[in-house]
């Protein structure tokens, strides 16, 4: 077994929500994996950080949140399940605002 690292604050949040994850990944397809391999759920244990379990709250919303709202992410997951996010925001976001004009309007 390998030493784990812990962060360097918030220790306390940070043991509780890795003891609540069995020190993996709490993935369970946010970043676009179906962990088919792990039981549905990612089987990283290494490099572990803790993030919001809502992607969407900055990350000074995400700092005050208490451990129940926190998740065990593996960098992979973290990061892929980010992407994912944005760009879905980014469609809502395109989807949602006015078209362009046209080019060439033939209704007066």
């Amino acid at each position: 077994m390998t030493a784990r690292t812990r962060p360097l604050g918030a220790t306390a949040i940070w043991d509780q929500v890795m003891a609540t994850a069995g020190w993996q990944c709490q993935c369970k397809g946010a970043c676009g994996s179906r962990h088919s391999r792990s039981g549905l759920r990612c089987d990283g244990t290494t490099r572990l950080a803790i993030g919001p379990v809502d992607l969407a709250l900055p990350a000074e919303v995400s700092a005050s949140l208490p451990a129940e709202q926190l998740r065990a992410w593996c960098p992979k997951c973290h990061g892929a399940a980010l992407r994912r996010h944005r760009a879905d925001a980014e469609m809502r976001r395109r989807m949602e605002s006015e078209p362009p004009p046209a080019l060439f309007d033939i209704n007066p």
